[in-house]
């Protein structure tokens, strides 16, 4: 398995695009997918859009100056994740699966 084969391929756009062909056509659909954000050319982060349109930031990278270890955070790397903007989001769409 190599994951950089799948780098690039347009996995966002096809979620995007099948998503609004389904809700055109009437289908009842919710769920989620990440985007990534760039500043300057370079990925700085992550956010979390919902199929409904909400987004909020997902994750960030981490200042190097910043030394948060009197704080809580979840870390992915070289990512701080935004756990409560993701739980904000995501929750409430999964609390509605039947």
């Amino acid at each position: 398995f190599f994951p950089s084969l799948f780098l690039g391929v347009g996995k966002t756009t096809l979620i995007q695009k099948v998503s609004q062909a389904l809700k055109s056509s009437g289908v009842p659909i919710d769920g989620f997918y990440t985007q990534e954000v760039r500043e300057g050319g370079r990925r700085t982060g992550f956010d979390v859009v919902t199929l409904s349109g909400n987004r909020g930031p997902l994750s960030r990278v981490s200042p190097s100056s910043d030394s948060s270890a009197s704080r809580r955070e979840y870390r992915v790397g070289q990512y701080i994740v935004d756990l409560v903007s993701f739980e904000q989001l995501v929750l409430p769409m999964l609390r509605n699966v039947s």
